[in-house]
């Protein structure tokens, strides 16, 4: 059953989970993050944006930084001691506690590149927006999905060495608010300091609450393909493997 939604106190609590988990972020990882502020500014657009009219929210998160230190087995072994990692965020859809309703766009980008800016690598996640006249598409396309690659390695200007890229595969995925594709980024590129801190209870409890609205959701619309509740519909668009 929907639940009827004050837009306004969404917007706001929103807001307020995003300032809470910059400084929760800025006080346990200031040698992984050199500036927070893009989170803050988010939390600051978040609190009256409303991209879809007076029901909707939204925000995005622009050129947010880690320096990690560069993962054993990394190719080639010559890239240095440390990497960059940014992200780049943006999400927005109506208030509301239903998962097709809430998500109208998300985009999450994570380039990996040298201190140098020399070699790059870029993994892309997003809600896939069908436009009226869009045919059925060849390959796989869950509704939120990874792909290596993207617009982001342009950059390289064609100097792609010896690597195929493609657009496929897209690989399924829940979706993400900013929290849990932080949280995301930090269990693959600093795995460490991710495991400190997710035994931090402001943390935890943060990571919590965005998986309550976001991979809840989603799991339960997977679930319904086996069950008579939900739409199989929305299950397919999530996982069209189903069969």
């Amino acid at each position: 059953m929907k639940k009827k939604i004050n837009s306004a106190s969404f917007r706001r609590d929103l807001s307020s989970e995003l300032r809470s988990f910059a400084t929760i972020l800025n006080r346990n990882l200031s040698i992984v993050f050199n500036d927070i502020g893009a989170l803050t500014q988010a939390a600051s657009m978040c609190a009256g944006n409303m991209p879809y009219g007076k029901d909707s929210w939204g925000y995005s998160v622009d050129n947010l930084v880690l320096r990690i230190k560069t993962p054993r087995k990394t190719i080639p072994a010559t890239v240095g001691d440390f990497l960059k990692v940014k992200v780049d965020f943006k999400i927005g859809g109506l208030c509301s506690t239903i998962l097709s309703e809430l998500i109208s766009e998300l985009e999450l980008n994570i380039i990996i590149s040298t201190e140098d800016n020399k070699l790059i690598a870029s993994w892309h996640f997003d809600r896939h927006i069908f436009k009226d006249g869009d045919g059925e598409p060849e390959d796989a396309h869950p509704l939120y999905h990874f792909q290596f690659g993207g617009r982001n390695l342009n950059i390289l200007q064609g100097n792609h060495g010896g690597i195929l890229i493609l657009p496929s595969p897209r690989i399924g995925h829940p979706p993400m608010d900013i929290i849990l594709a932080l949280d995301f980024v930090l269990s693959n590129f600093a795995g460490g300091y991710w495991k400190a801190l997710r035994s931090e209870r402001d943390y935890g409890n943060k990571i919590r609450d965005s998986q309550q609205r976001y991979l809840r959701p989603y799991i339960e619309g997977l679930n319904s393909w086996f069950t008579s509740s939900g739409s199989r519909d929305f299950s397919t668009e999530l996982w069209p493997h189903f069969i």
